[in-house]
């Protein structure tokens, strides 16, 4: 039975699920240029990443939820399933629309992937013992986010931008086996109405707000803005009348579990700040390779690891979580205004990078510790619906940023990329861009100080719901 399969199978069995996650987070980043170049792309190239984490940020929730009431394996087969298809048609485009439209698919797909680990890593693992994991955890991160800026230079470089997609299809299929073998008894279903009006207007809201701020999108500001108000007013009023909702109000009264979710928010906003345009500023700004910044990378991927895997060992053998957030944000901010300076590069992507990674076990126990066992598949999707909201946010903001100081005009039929345009423009947008960030993470790390407090963190795994015959 799963009550006696252990901790560490159970983990191995979802490794490759988070592997699958975050590494197709990290092997776009320094293809991007040549993606741009080869399919025209221009300013537009940012959707490449924006279409995916919009797609996978939208559909989050309803992962969760569903898998409160199906169980977690059956949705797990169905976005791993989703993903690989999309992974497909990205390999398979033909310009860049087709491109946009299959990270769509795709990121349907990969909302479920690590949100859903996450979530049979809570139905498993004691909040106060999953600290201990931290450390597989920042394995499976480093390898496969390390492995992917590297993947993605040699892919682009060597053979072509679409292996980097088809690299997903052996890894899908090995990591629907495993789930399928190993964790059948975590299929926990339960009698309940699944909330699709709450679910609609919820990525109905998601997409607006990214669209909203993207500078890609040419949206109407005012019709836009009142369209996402009415949706948000409809959303309130549709919450409050369902009898399972999608966004239950009971979470808001969980210690801990609000502020958990901002944090990650703004934590995943800064990593993707920086894994996002830092190679974009190597290579349009300073000349260098796709793989030349992919090694660069690899400093700051390595501290997050180094950062995770500390404070979850910390964690677990003290119980004590809010002092790892409070220094980690304060590293990222002092990292971001040295970037904003150019200066000392390595050291500023270390510090960075240790600071994001050790605010991430950090703000996953305090959520995974409040989380009654009926509503841990929407709690950890929430969060992750934080974590994926503060990617997309970040890549959008920073855009905004970037095109503010670069005003990029690039003529019809003109193969012309940011890549030609005069450095020193390049480097006040990259500057600017470092300086928004860094103002972000003094106010992340305001808030850790004044509004997070301290609680005694589980050491007995919550009982889940009986399975419904």
């Amino acid at each position: 039975m799963g009550e006696c399969m252990s901790p560490k199978t159970i983990f191995t069995s979802v490794a490759l699920v988070i592997a699958l996650g975050s590494l197709e987070k990290s092997i776009v980043t320094t293809p991007l240029p040549i993606i741009g170049a080869e399919l025209n792309a221009g300013q537009a190239l940012t959707w490449v990443i924006t279409a995916y984490l919009l797609a996978a940020t939208a559909v989050l929730p309803v992962y969760g939820k569903l898998s409160d009431i199906f169980g977690r394996v059956k949705m797990l087969n169905i976005s791993i399933l989703l993903f690989i298809l999309g992974s497909v048609a990205c390999a398979l485009s033909q310009d860049l629309t087709q491109l946009i439209a299959s990270r769509v698919l795709q990121g349907i797909g990969g909302g479920g992937l690590i949100a859903l680990a996450f979530t049979v890593i809570a139905d498993s693992i004691p909040a106060r013992e999953v600290g201990k994991y931290q450390g597989y955890i920042s394995i499976v991160y480093a390898v496969s986010s390390i492995a992917g800026p590297l993947l993605g230079g040699y892919f682009s470089e060597q053979l072509s931008w679409r292996w980097i997609f088809w690299i997903n299809i052996p890894l899908g299929a090995l990591a629907v086996w495993m789930i399928n073998k190993n964790l059948r008894h975590l299929s926990v279903k339960r009698a309940s109405k699944f909330d699709w009006k709450g679910a609609g207007l919820l990525m109905t809201a998601t997409t607006l707000l990214l669209l909203l701020i993207s500078p890609e999108a040419s949206l109407d500001a005012t019709i836009a803005s009142i369209t996402l108000f009415t949706v948000m007013l409809l959303l309130v009023w549709v919450e409050r009348k369902a009898v399972d909702p999608i966004l239950p109000v009971r979470l808001v009264s969980l210690p801990g579990y609000v502020i958990s979710v901002l944090l990650i928010l703004c934590s995943q906003l800064l990593m993707f700040a920086v894994l996002v345009y830092l190679p974009l500023q190597m290579q349009w700004q300073k000349g260098m390779t796709a793989s030349g910044s992919g090694l660069l990378m690899m400093i700051f991927m390595f501290s997050i690891t180094t950062g995770a895997y500390f404070g979850g060992k910390q964690i677990a053998r003290k119980g004590y979580y809010k002092r790892f957030v409070v220094v980690g944000f304060l590293l990222s901010a002092i990292a971001l205004w040295l970037l904003h300076f150019d200066l000392y590069l390595s050291a500023a992507l270390a510090a960075a990078g240790l600071g994001l990674g050790l605010t991430l076990p950090a703000l996953s126990v305090v959520v995974q510790n409040v989380l009654p066992a009926e509503d841990r598949g929407i709690g950890m999707s929430l969060f992750g619906f934080g974590r994926e909201l503060g990617g997309a946010i970040g890549v959008a903001i920073c855009a905004t940023i970037f095109h503010s100081q670069v005003p990029v005009v690039v003529a019809e039929g003109s193969e012309n990329t940011l890549a030609h345009f005069d450095p020193e423009a390049l480097a006040q947008g990259f500057s600017m861009t470092y300086a928004g960030m860094a103002v972000v993470a003094v106010i992340a790390f305001l808030l850790a100080v004044f509004a997070m407090k301290g609680q005694a963190l589980s050491s007995d795994l919550k009982p889940h719901a009986v399975k419904d015959k």
